[in-house]
């Protein structure tokens, strides 16, 4: 009697836990739509069934639905992100107030395909077929989103199944909700875009006008990387699918990786040139261009491969963008250099934006406000910060302009000694750090003279004056003979004050206004001498020559001879004649005298003769300039 007592217990207990867990499983997988009911993202009230060969049909899925397959998520976004499969939502609608239009939808443009299927318990089924590898006017609603309308009367229960299937991030953000709550969010949205694209348009072409006024490169890159920038924001939205290719569902499918890739090769294009990584860091701008070329390879890639390879290839690299941005301006901080702070200012906000989004189309951050707008937060915010930073600069030029016009108007009308001496302060430090900039810049640390990057500044300047006056340059490149074997047998200290006791001579030979010394590299020096002509540059060369020859150099006890090698090449530039093929010839001439023997200059003899023949003019053998009209030597020294 006692078991029997028991055994009716634990049954009904049993039946009690059975039934409560139906009932769980009632409430989890049904939406009641009362009348506080506006506007919902139901995906938590959603199971998911993953059809991995993607050609189930609604009949096999509604024959599954108590199966072992399906899955709660319990997530609001469903963000399955790159897959191949289809997935499978089910949920259960329950109309419980009086309202019977309601509208239901994805909020999420960029799926390829979306079908939504509704049935009734009679066995009526309600189809929507949408996505942007459809075309537009196939949607129930012209929205950039996939919405659908849907009527149930009150007390009306339905069965609810969505399917999405794609190439790209796959998300599934199902929402139900009211005309009048969808009709406000629309408007709110197309209010933030409006603003936004607004914005965005006013910005590029300001910058577009500022391009075409200053022709600064900088601006030229900026104007493309906004441009492309714009497009990419139109086409993720939806925005470009619904408004300017709507008949075209395939290009609205490919637009989104060719514009993301062209968005990352601008993006790296302009900061490569604001933070001038070519010369603060070479190898970080090695990095960036190939992360530059990788952006621009997906744009072709679109058109030869599956979807999904070059938009995980574009969202990839712009996952790898942000941090390697990051961390190339914090060490472009660290070595002083001013721009990059302005670049951290103004792009650190965007960088993050652009991070997000990669990680939230990966599934890996879920959907919420700030994931769906982060680039456009991040972009406007990187806009304003960055004509801020441009704006602010421009006034404290101003700021600085007026103030020495103050000073220097006090100082003329009353001698006001205070001021003087402030002013006098301020020309003082201002000399110092222009001499100090003047010395990294253009100025050889070991030997004092010029250096190469004078040399690719002032090299094209003379040169165009050449050509505008049809005067001639000539050029020395004067090579240390046999200073390997200083180096090797003295030490580099030795070699060191060997150079710079060649480039005193060289600076005491090259004195006159406009000649220029240089430091070419290693051992080699380059005199560019404009408006000389080859006589007198032979003269200069063989001065040089004799002039290092007769260096009483010692280094220890021991003597050093040293001799150099000079090539002169001279000529009156012309349009077709770029100055570089002036160095060449220069170089192919030290070769020359190399090849000869060493301690000598070498020039084409050829030119010597279209010059009038100058009083003791010799050459680097000693030998008397050939006049016009002679026959040529056979070679040079």
């Amino acid at each position: 009697m006692a078991w029997a007592t028991f055994h009716r217990l634990l049954t009904r207990l049993l039946a009690l836990t059975l039934l409560s867990l139906l009932a769980f499983g009632v409430r989890a997988n049904t939406v009641a739509l009362d009348e506080r009911f506006s506007s919902e993202a139901i995906g938590r009230h959603l199971r998911v069934l993953e059809d991995r060969s993607g050609r189930m049909s609604m009949q096999e899925v509604a024959a599954t639905h108590q199966g072992s397959r399906w899955e709660d998520r319990r997530s609001e976004n469903l963000n399955f992100g790159y897959s191949k499969s289809a997935f499978w939502l089910h949920g259960e609608l329950l109309n419980q107030s009086q309202q019977t239009d309601w509208l239901l939808g994805m909020r999420y443009p960029l799926l390829d395909y979306v079908d939504i299927y509704v049935v009734w318990p009679d066995g009526r089924v309600q189809h929507h077929a949408s996505g942007d590898r459809r075309p537009f006017h196939t949607r129930d609603l012209d929205d950039r989103n996939f919405y659908f309308k849907l009527k149930l009367q009150p007390g009306e229960r339905v069965q609810l199944y969505a399917r999405i299937a794609g190439q790209g991030s796959l998300q599934a953000p199902l929402e139900i909700s009211t005309p009048r709550a969808y009709a406000q969010q629309s408007r709110q949205e197309q209010l933030l875009l409006g603003v936004y694209s607004g914005a965005l348009l006013a910005m590029l072409l300001y910058n577009l006008l500022l391009s075409i006024s200053l022709r600064d490169k900088a601006h030229v890159d900026y104007v493309i990387y906004i441009g492309v920038f714009g497009m990419a924001q139109l086409t993720l939205s939806g925005l470009a699918f619904e408004h300017l290719w709507p008949h075209y569902p395939n290009w609205g499918n490919e637009a989104a990786p060719v514009f993301m890739g062209l968005t990352g090769w601008s993006l790296v294009l302009f900061s490569r040139q604001f933070l001038s990584l070519d010369k603060h860091w070479p190898r970080a701008d090695f990095a960036m261009r190939a992360l530059q070329w990788l952006f621009l390879a997906a744009v072709p890639e679109t058109y030869v491969l599956p979807y999904a390879i070059p938009i995980k290839i574009v969202t990839l690299a712009t996952i790898v963008t942000p941090i390697l941005l990051l961390i190339i301006t914090v060490a472009l901080l660290r070595q002083g250099v001013r721009q990059a702070s302005y670049f951290l200012a103004a792009f650190t906000v965007l960088l993050l934006g652009v991070l997000l989004t990669a990680l939230h189309m990966f599934g890996i951050v879920q959907r919420n406000f700030l994931t769906e707008y982060s680039m456009q937060i991040g972009s406007m915010l990187e806009f304003t910060l960055l004509s801020f930073a441009l704006a602010h600069r421009v006034k404290l030029a101003r700021e600085e302009n007026e103030r020495l016009q103050q000073a220097h108007a006090a100082e003329l009308e009353a001698r006001v000694l205070s001021r003087t001496r402030e002013l006098d302060k301020a020309m003082t430090e201002l000399t110092q750090v222009n001499e100090r900039l003047h010395a990294l810049t253009e100025q050889d640390a070991l030997t004092g003279l010029k250096n190469r990057m004078f040399l690719s500044e002032r090299m094209p300047e003379m040169w165009r004056q050449a050509q505008r006056w049809h005067t001639p340059v000539s050029v020395l490149m004067i090579d240390v003979d046999h200073f390997k074997g200083v180096n090797d047998q003295h030490g580099h200290l030795a070699g060191d004050e060997a150079l710079k006791q060649v480039a005193q001579v060289i600076a005491h030979t090259v004195q006159r206004p406009g000649d220029h010394a240089v430091r070419y590299g290693g051992e080699e020096f380059l005199v560019i001498l404009p408006q000389t002509h080859t006589v007198g540059a032979a003269h200069i060369a063989e001065t040089i020559r004799l002039g290092v020859q007769a260096l009483d150099f010692r280094w220890g006890d021991q003597h050093i001879p040293l001799t150099v090698s000079i090539g002169l090449a001279s000529v009156v530039p012309n349009a077709d004649l770029p100055p570089q093929a002036l160095l060449n010839a220069a170089d192919r001439l030290l070769y020359q005298a190399k090849q000869e023997g060493r301690n000598r200059c070498a020039l084409i003899p050829e030119a010597l003769a279209t010059l009038p023949r100058k009083a003791g003019a010799t050459s680097t053998a000693g030998k008397p300039i050939k006049p016009a009209g002679q026959p040529s030597p056979a070679s040079s020294e």
